[in-house]
C-alpha cells in the first residue's frame, strides 16, 4: 500500500481496482461502490434463501466482480449441498443475463425470475405477467431483508481493523 500510494502521489501511476491491495491482512478485499450508496472497503457477499429461511449457501468472491457472475455458481453451490434443484429462483437486475436464465432453465429450475427492466426484457411476456412470477418477485424482499440485516447490523461484508497484542 505504501509503495502504490508513493506511485500515486509521486508518479501520477494509477492502478486498475484489481491490481490494488487495500487491506494487508485480506487481499481479497476490494474497493465496493455500487450506485449512490457510500463505497466501501470490503467484500460483496451473496446469500441464497430457501422458500423456508434456510440459507444453503454463501459466496464471498474475491474483489467487486459483477452480481450475473455469481449465480450460476451459487445455484451450484446449493444444488451441491442440498441435492435439490430450486423450483424458484428470483433475483434482482443485478443478476441478469440471458446466458444465466437459460441454463438455469436448462437445470430444471421451473420459474426464473429476474427483477427489473433488464429481467422483464429477458422474460416472455405471459412468464412476466403470470401469477407464479409476480409471486416470486414479491418474494424476493426476503432475502433482501436477509442480506440488510446481515450488512447492517453485523457489517457482513466490510473490512474490520485488526491489531498486534
Amino acid at each position: 500500500m505504501l509503495y502504490y500510494a508513493e506511485d500515486r502521489v509521486f508518479r501520477d501511476i494509477v492502478l486498475k481496482s484489481s491490481e490494488k491491495i487495500l487491506s494487508i491482512s485480506d487481499r481479497s478485499a476490494a474497493f465496493i461502490k455500487k450506485g449512490n450508496r457510500n463505497p466501501v472497503i470490503g467484500y460483496k457477499p451473496q446469500i441464497a434463501r430457501s422458500g423456508n429461511g434456510f440459507i444453503p449457501a454463501i459466496l464471498v468472491p474475491e474483489g467487486n466482480v459483477a452480481d450475473s457472475v455469481s449465480l450460476l455458481p451459487m445455484v451450484e453451490q446449493v444444488t451441491g449441498r442440498t441435492t435439490v434443484i430450486p423450483h424458484t429462483i428470483s433475483t434482482d437486475d443485478g443478476y441478469a443475463s440471458k446466458d444465466n436464465r437459460r441454463e438455469l432453465l436448462d437445470l430444471g429450475v421451473k420459474i426464473v425470475s429476474i427483477n427489473g427492466a433488464k429481467g422483464k426484457k429477458l422474460t416472455p411476456e405471459d412468464e412476466w405477467n403470470s401469477e407464479e412470477y409476480q409471486q416470486a418477485r414479491a418474494d424476493r424482499s426476503a432475502v433482501e431483508s436477509i442480506m440488510f440485516t446481515l450488512k447492517y447490523v453485523f457489517d457482513f461484508g466490510y473490512v474490520r481493523r485488526r491489531g498486534v497484542e
